[in-house]
């Protein structure tokens, strides 16, 4: 079925795996459960953790129980992982602990205590690759950018130093370490070898692409920030919309412009898109079609098992969006909508 198959171990993983991942039908049969009867339907996809009540081994934090599952996974298909391959899906699990380090940050613009900003942080597990305990003592930004630098995180310190100096804004410190983190992925993806990388090159294209278009839409349409610092936000990877042609979309003015200066294949996929949510809409799940298809069809264990990760990501994501909703006491149609429309800029075109 896969052709040559380098690690059948790693093939037959993926496709177990990939058994847990949602369906739409699933998804909608837990919008319309009530709270109480929802984990025997989350349990069909390994995500029944999500709402069952916190207990000693159930950390209390929603967003940590997803973390939790979608680390497991991570850590199943690393193990089975070699070299670069390896490398590139440790370097993607980093995505997970900026939360930590922008929730470090702020804490340090805003003055907050240290222990009000631990109470915030997510538990990486054997993941962990920030010194939390020092970063949370350090007594001055400068000192939590000079711990950083003996971290895996050293390029993020340089670019948060870079926006410092300029700026003492949280919301360009996040947008500076996101673009940063999807720059290095974008050119480790560059220099990976794999037995698909037809495949490869179409997911990231997709990814990168989606995540660009998302992004300057959001900067110049909605906060409505000047085509150079717009320019300056968007990530510098050459794939299917080029850094030439994103220097000429900063320019756009309106969503129906932007749209009809996309070139292919995003222009064509957001035709006739009226919103940036409906554009986030679209890109997703032009993703996550890729990643589906890739799966049953590609060759490549990595491959494989970064289209599943991507795909379990993005199913926790909605999957915790509808158990926090249903807490908040929100009726199905207003979860339906909500889960539709509630596309933040670095998840679009995420998966």
């Amino acid at each position: 079925m896969y052709g040559h198959i380098a690690s059948p171990y790693l093939h037959t993983r993926v496709s177990l795996m990939s058994r847990r991942l949602a369906t739409p039908a699933l998804i909608e049969k837990a919008i319309e459960t009530p709270l109480a009867e929802l984990a025997p339907v989350l349990a069909a996809v390994g995500a029944e953790a999500l709402a069952a009540e916190p207990s000693e081994e159930l950390p209390r934090s929603l967003e940590q129980r997803r973390l939790s599952r979608l680390l497991n996974d991570i850590l199943i298909l690393a193990r089975a992982q070699h070299g670069e391959h390896r490398d590139f899906l440790l370097y993607w699990t980093h995505s997970l602990e900026l939360f930590n380090l922008k929730a470090i940050l702020r804490g340090r613009l805003d003055g907050e205590n240290a222990a009000r900003v631990r109470d915030r942080l997510l538990d990486m597990g054997p993941f962990a690759a920030l010194p939390v305990d020092a970063l949370l003592r350090a007594d001055s930004e400068a000192e939590v950018l000079r711990l950083l630098e003996a971290t895996p995180f050293a390029e993020f310190a340089a670019q948060a130093r870079r926006v410092l100096a300029e700026r003492r804004d949280p919301f360009f410190i996040d947008t500076a370490l996101d673009r940063r983190f999807y720059s290095g992925l974008a050119k480790r993806a560059a220099k990976i070898h794999t037995s698909d990388a037809v495949s490869f090159r179409r997911l990231m294209a997709s990814l990168i692409d989606g995540l660009n278009f998302m992004w300057l839409a959001r900067y110049r349409l909605v906060y409505r920030l000047p085509p150079p610092e717009t320019w300056y936000l968007l990530i510098p990877a050459g794939y299917d919309l080029p850094a030439r042609h994103l220097k000429r979309l900063t320019a756009a003015e309106d969503l129906a412009t932007l749209i009809a200066s996309t070139p292919r294949p995003l222009g064509p996929l957001l035709t006739g898109a009226d919103s940036i949510e409906e554009a986030g809409r679209r890109i997703e799940l032009d993703l996550r079609n890729i990643a589906r298809g890739i799966i049953r069809r590609s060759v490549s264990g990595f491959v494989r098992s970064f289209c599943y990760l991507l795909l379990r990501s993005q199913d926790l994501i909605t999957l915790r969006g509808v158990v926090k909703a249903k807490q908040l006491g929100l009726s199905p149609d207003v979860v339906r909508t909500g889960l539709l429309r509630h596309v933040r800029p670095e998840e679009a075109g995420r998966v």
